[in-house]
């Protein structure tokens, strides 16, 4: 299984050198792989739910474990199992809908993914993420008045993040891009750090730095192959984003794949990029 697993990226990958989206060869990192431990974490956690002397405290603890650990690997049938199954021990924990509500928008079944979230924030009315996982569901249903004032609560909890600045101006340039242009300027200027390599996405779109730039910039500092994967993952995304929007839709189809490439499983640019592919696969036929 692992070797077809091999192939398939190796495969991915020599088309995506062969094809190329720009004068220079992409920056890429060595795909995210389910590593020994990852198994080894698998194998322990199976086992100790095999046990049938363990209390309900912490066979639920130990199912949720494993569904994390499924859910960054990509085993996201097996999360979505280990998830559903905790909602017969304890239907009000809010971490629960806020994965299913991502497994159903990912697979663009928008209704159950808003009910979803709308649950998550019932439970919790502070649940960060899932503001921004229903922005996003609003947003691809063309709902982009409320799915604002979604984006705009998340990017309050943390005014310095750049990835939420980007959030926001991809769902208000559907409103007015004018102005959404004007807020994207605003509140890059009010970024306390301009140095970290995603405030670097911001000031592309602002047309402050060129892409070389960009891609020069997001390896500075990088001390794993995990950080580069990462930061890959975000960074093509908003890049494919960014020429989506000027209608190079075969350069944009490209950074997605790119973007998906680096199997960064739980990222939300992941998710989005996988769903972009399906968008333009779609209007290809």
């Amino acid at each position: 299984m692992r070797l077809y697993n091999l192939r398939i990226i190796c495969f991915l990958l020599a088309v995506i050198l062969l094809s190329g989206c720009s004068n220079s060869l992409p920056v890429l990192a060595v795909p995210e792989q389910v590593s020994y431990e990852d198994e080894l974490k698998i194998a322990q956690l199976s086992q100790q739910l095999s046990q049938n002397d363990i209390d309900t405290i912490t066979r639920m603890q130990l199912i949720f474990e494993r569904g994390i650990v499924y859910d960054s690997l990509g085993f996201k049938a097996f999360a979505y199992s280990d998830f559903t199954h905790l909602l017969s021990f304890n239907p009000e924990i809010p971490d629960l809908y806020n994965f299913l509500g991502n497994y159903a928008l990912r697979d663009g079944d928008f209704d159950s993914a808003l009910a979803s979230f709308n649950t998550t924030l019932e439970l919790d009315p502070a649940y960060a993420f899932a503001y921004l996982n229903r922005a996003i569901t609003l947003y691809r249903t063309g709902h982009y008045e409320s799915a604002d004032r979604d984006a705009l609560q998340f990017y309050q909890y943390d005014v310095n993040e750049p990835i939420r600045i980007l959030w926001l101006y991809l769902i208000e340039k559907e409103i007015d891009n004018k102005v959404a242009q004007h807020e994207l300027q605003k509140r890059y200027d009010l970024l306390n750090d301009k140095t970290i390599y995603s405030s670097d996405i911001v000031a592309f779109y602002l047309g402050k730095i060129n892409e070389s730039k960009l891609m020069q910039n997001l390896q500075q500092g990088v001390e794993s192959n995990r950080q580069l994967a990462e930061r890959l993952c975000e960074a093509y995304f908003y890049l494919g984003k960014y020429y989506q929007s000027k209608g190079d839709n075969e350069r944009a189809k490209m950074l997605f794949k790119y973007a998906l490439a680096n199997n960064i499983y739980n990222f939300v640019e992941h998710q989005q990029a996988l769903y972009e592919m399906k968008l333009l696969e779609e209007k290809e036929k």
